[in-house]
């Protein structure tokens, strides 16, 4: 498959370069080559550390694909959606299903709701063409019902939450939506079989409002409760960071900077690595992620794998992205991060954070004294869990989780 690759600066598709994949016997390749004018262009610059900016041609190196491709498919919740649609289309037209290859999963996704300023093109049409258009904010409670259904019958018709859906990556589902202002947004919807106990979307609104408070760059993010017989069921809806109006922002992941693999072992000084080298402004944005480590820390945010943090381009060099995918942690007993704080250390402790801060350019004592702000700021988490209108059994059960962060931030030394 030869794809044309552009990516968008200031608002306008540049001609990148070409991307090749194969699949021969099973096993899939691919290379890529720059176009010239890219290269001679003063605002180029490396689209993934694994594609140098160079006249020659870039082999994947036994890799299906380059990483910064994988940043704009589907993980998951959309690579299911996209094989449902596959197997009913199979049925439709009485023919075998097709093995779907990560070039598939390339070009399915929508060209509308692709995350990042990367473009996929053939003959001059981006793919995949939106035949539907994504839906509006409006739409959440059809979008909501399509995917319970997804959940229970395994031949229900995904096509639309396909659009809507399979840009998107992580395990739980969710679809991009326009919002109320016309800008794009994620809608992350609740499992068919998630009671009020869970509620974890709007656990999620309230670890964002205590992350903004405590200084923690976020997206704009807003709850929506729909009806669903005796419960209300909360959305958690965010506006898409890498969009400013109709202009798309190049995005890179945590796990493409360090070019890492699924499952691997990683941690947040690699990151910093990749700020001091690549970053626009490495000592806010090294700092601003040691403030992200002690939030994390401190609530049992254990989600922080590499695909959970992300950079934007800006003129001069990858910025850190807002935080995204942060989640409370039930109980007060011991937690272990994803990603280590230095080089071992993984307990999910605020003392593990500021033990290491000096590596992130944050002296002991701001850090201390930063642990105490988030002490204060996070004692008010039950007004706003209230506020989200999640149920007092719920609240309850996350009681010991909040009680021990704000114990444990107060006793940082």
């Amino acid at each position: 498959m030869e794809l044309q690759v552009t990516v968008q600066l200031d608002g306008m598709d540049v001609p990148c370069g070409t991307l090749y994949t194969n699949v021969r016997r099973g096993q899939q390749s691919a290379s890529f080559v720059y176009d010239r004018s890219y290269i001679l262009r003063k605002d180029a610059f490396e689209i993934s550390p694994d594609l140098p900016l160079g006249e020659a041609t870039v082999h994947a190196g036994g890799k299906p694909l380059f990483m910064t491709f994988e940043d704009c498919m589907p993980d998951r919740w959309g690579r299911n959606l996209m094989l449902r649609a596959e197997r009913r289309a199979a049925r439709e037209g009485k023919r075998t299903a097709r093995s779907l290859w990560e070039g598939d999963y390339l070009v399915g996704v929508s060209d509308v709701a692709r995350q990042g300023a990367l473009r996929v093109w053939s003959k001059g049409v981006a793919l995949a063409p939106d035949e539907v258009g994504v839906p509006r904010e409006t739409d959440l409670p059809k979008l909501l019902a399509q995917a319970d259904l997804a959940a229970t019958d395994m031949d229900a018709d995904v096509r639309d939450l396909l659009m809507a859906g399979s840009s998107l990556g992580g395990t739980r589902p969710k679809a991009s939506v326009v919002g109320e202002h016309g800008q794009l947004c994620i809608a992350k919807l609740p499992k068919a079989d998630e009671g009020a106990m869970e509620d974890v979307c709007a656990w999620e609104h309230v670890a964002l409002v205590l992350a903004r408070r405590c200084g923690i760059e976020t997206p704009n993010a807003r709850l929506v409760r729909l009806p669903k017989g005796q419960l209300e069921r909360a959305i958690l809806v965010l506006d898409r960071f890498d969009r400013k109006g109709a202009k798309r922002i190049p995005y890179l992941s945590g796990m493409s900077a360090v070019q890492g693999v699924d499952g691997g072992s990683y941690s947040y000084l690699e990151l910093v690595d990749f700020l001091e080298w690549n970053g626009a402004s490495p000592t806010k944005d090294i700092r601003q992620l040691w403030l992200r480590l002690l939030f994390s820390c401190a609530i049992g945010n254990t989600d922080d794998h590499m695909r959970n943090h992300g950079f934007l381009r800006s003129d001069t060099g990858w910025n850190l992205a807002p935080v995204f995918d942060v989640n409370p942690t039930e109980g007060d007993g011991e937690k272990y991060l994803s990603c280590a704080a230095d080089f071992d250390e993984r307990l999910a402790v605020p003392q593990t954070a500021i033990d290491v801060c000096e590596e992130f350019r944050t002296r002991r004592v701001d850090a201390v004294l930063a642990a105490k702000n988030m002490a204060r700021e996070l004692a008010a988490w039950r007004r706003f869990a209230i506020a989200d209108g999640i149920s007092r059994g719920s609240i309850s059960r996350m009681e010991s989780c909040f009680e021990a962060a704000v114990e444990r931030l107060g006793a940082c030394r």
